[in-house]
């Protein structure tokens, strides 16, 4: 049987773009990986937090996704953008 690979290199740094519902202040930054945090309102008008940055490996990506759920921040997306 033929074991999956991925094309994608997930052990080291890549750009990630998370998006969580509600607003989280940028003051996080720090807490959430030194990742970029903007704001938008969607369509219904509920806020949308976006943060987006370079991670070192997925370990780090964990590490923000479970800061982000001890937040209490419901986590609506994660996108993988680019290596390095």
């Amino acid at each position: 049987m033929e074991r999956y690979r991925s094309s994608a290199i997930l052990l080291g740094p890549a750009q990630y773009r998370i998006c969580i519902l509600g607003h989280l202040d940028t003051n996080w930054s720090e807490f959430c990986g030194g990742m970029l945090i903007t704001h938008a309102i969607d369509a219904k008008f509920y806020a949308i937090t976006t943060l987006t940055g370079r991670l070192l490996d997925q370990s780090a990506l964990i590490g923000v996704l479970n800061s982000l759920h001890d937040l209490g921040c419901p986590i609506m997306s994660v996108e993988y953008i680019a290596a390095g």
